[in-house]
């Protein structure tokens, strides 16, 4: 190989990122010269102390806000507005409640002017693969909390965006289920491989799923710690069960630890 071959240019390259609010006594101070960079195909994971500045992070890799300083590129492109390019699942599902299942998942393309009889195959397809077939015609009032987590990354996924950003997609689900879910979305990248950014308060979820970890200070937050998750794929749940996956969620609750002291 070419020893003088350039690198591949990262698909998320965020530099310098800085954001406050204008208050009346003052400005409030959220993010503080956030750097980092995500490969295509690369599952990163987020995690950091409560109120920290992550999921505002995540709307501004959207374009759904705009940063005070520094800048954001997608594919080499500048991000300034919502995009097709960025799926996004919140931490709540936000389904249309008079839309079924798949008038749901179809919403994205259809409001993008999309052929219909294509978006309905388009979103048959995801429907399988999240494993809701059978469920095209219920409402969301029908399902599960998991079940209709399962659609909204099923219409994330539907206008095949470039980057997929999670908001604590499991946050509101039990225990149970959101390690049953973990399970899903292992089982739904692997089968899609999109790049992931996603964040979590879930350290053991984090280390399974993720690539790295970046750990993130309290407000006004910059990244503490980069934590590699050096374990093969694919993976499997019995993952957390080892020694390897355990040192790397021990390094991330040392790093975590460490934000509590301070």
């Amino acid at each position: 190989m070419d020893s003088t071959a350039r690198k591949s240019e990262p698909l998320l390259r965020v530099e310098g990122l800085s954001l406050s609010y204008q208050r009346g006594d003052g400005r409030l101070s959220v993010l503080e010269q956030i750097e980092f960079e995500v490969e295509e195909r690369e599952f990163l994971a987020l995690v950091g102390p409560s109120g920290c500045g992550k999921t505002t992070l995540l709307k501004l890799i959207a374009g759904l806000e705009q940063p005070t300083a520094g800048q954001i590129h997608l594919a080499g492109n500048p991000v300034k507005r919502p995009s097709r390019s960025v799926g996004f699942v919140f931490q709540e599902p936000t389904l249309m409640d008079w839309r079924t299942v798949e008038a749901n998942v179809t919403l994205p393309l259809e409001l993008n002017g999309g052929n219909r009889k294509r978006a309905r195959e388009e979103a048959q397809t995801l429907l399988d693969l999240v494993r809701l077939t059978g469920f095209e015609d219920a409402y969301p009032a029908q399902l599960s909390g998991g079940m209709a987590q399962r659609v909204a990354l099923a219409r994330a996924l539907v206008h095949d965006p470039q980057l997929l950003l999670l908001d604590e997609p499991f946050g509101a689900l039990d225990a149970l289920t959101r390690e049953r879910m973990g399970r899903e979305l292992l089982r739904i990248w692997q089968a899609r491989r999109k790049t992931v950014v996603m964040v979590t308060h879930s350290v053991p979820e984090a280390v399974l799923l993720a690539d790295r970890v970046l750990v993130l200070g309290p407000r006004p937050a910059s990244i503490i710690a980069e934590v590699p998750v050096d374990l093969p794929r694919p993976r499997t749940a019995e993952m957390r069960e080892t020694p390897a996956c355990s040192q790397v969620a021990r390094r991330v609750r040392d790093a975590l630890e460490q934000v509590d002291l301070h």
